[in-house]
């Protein structure tokens, strides 16, 4: 045999042991998670690289403006998404820990859940059960618990999913939400028609003199609000492409969106005069695996200016 056998028998080599790697560390990254520390300041942020959609739309990724410092925040959430309970190696102790701490550290406004309890419907009571008990430490902590159920979730009923998450789903509807100084802001909800024959339903009407933070499952919604746009929108529904392979690719079952087919899966980003934050979530879809895309939960701090509107 010559040395060409030996070449090309070295580079097979190669290849299947960086293969076996990067198998083993897909199996491994779903057991870690982040706990992020976000901020989401309207007037205070940046545009940085830009992203355009089909439809002609431009999207920048949102930066913190140069030489402007923190100035504490109107609003602290707790937002994690994407359970995806069949696929989910986080713990719901560790979420609990980090709830107790950040409200420790400092008072929590609000828990929101943003969607995808489960990936098949018969695993529905272990993901009630999940959210129940943050639920729980929820309302011993005097925290709300807010929640809109994801594309996955649309074969669940509403009433019970509500009763036994123990969170309110703001589905269709709005909530005023008071910071410890008494200001007021509008968290307003949609709910998800699955991916199959999508339809977007129009963010609903809010009081125009209240600050409008939206919260939708699948990040286009950006896109079909309707007539107003929100302040603020946080949602999830990407995993953050879930899978990122050699050259920047990632590998994405929502790649038919607008967004994420314009490279939006994951972060902080501006939409005209929203502020948006898309979160990576907890759980994997239908595969057990992730690669450059840890599980995430993420404290939010919120500042509004009180002469902010859209």
């Amino acid at each position: 045999m010559g040395p060409l056998f030996w070449i090309i028998l070295c580079i097979f080599g190669a290849l299947l042991a960086a293969l076996i790697v990067y198998g083993i560390l897909c199996l491994i990254e779903p057991h870690r998670h982040e706990l992020t520390h976000i901020t989401l300041s309207c007037g205070r942020m940046t545009k940085g690289d830009k992203f355009l959609l089909s439809n002609g739309k431009e999207v920048f990724r949102a930066l913190p403006a140069p030489g402007k410092g923190d100035q504490g925040h109107d609003l602290r959430i707790f937002f994690f998404s994407d359970l995806h309970i069949e696929t989910c190696f986080i713990s719901s102790g560790k979420i609990l820990r980090h709830i107790e701490e950040e409200h420790e550290r400092s008072p929590l406004d609000a828990v929101i859940f943003g969607g995808d309890i489960i990936t098949w419907p018969k695993y529905k009571d272990k993901g009630f059960s999940y959210l129940k008990e943050i639920s729980d430490l929820c309302r011993k902590l005097s925290i709300p618990f807010l929640a809109v159920t994801g594309n996955h979730d649309i074969e669940l009923d509403d009433k019970e999913t509500e009763e036994r998450c123990g969170f309110e789903l703001i589905e269709g509807r709005y909530k005023i939400l008071k910071n410890p100084s008494g200001r007021e802001f509008a968290i307003a909800g949609v709910n998800d028609s699955g991916r199959e024959d999508r339809e977007w339903y129009e963010m609903p009407e809010c009081p125009a003199d209240l600050p409008l933070i939206f919260l939708a499952h699948d990040p286009d919604s950006i896109l079909h609000t309707g007539i107003r746009l929100p302040d603020i929108m946080l949602s999830g529904h990407t995993h953050g492409g879930q899978l990122k392979l050699p050259f920047g690719i990632r590998i994405s079952p929502r790649h038919k969106n607008e967004l994420p087919s314009a490279g939006i899966l994951a972060g902080t980003f501006i939409y005209e005069n929203t502020l948006f934050f898309i979160s990576r979530g907890l759980g994997c879809g239908y595969l057990p695996i992730r690669f450059g895309s840890v599980p995430e939960v993420s404290v939010i701090e919120i500042r509004i200016p009180s002469d902010s509107g859209n």
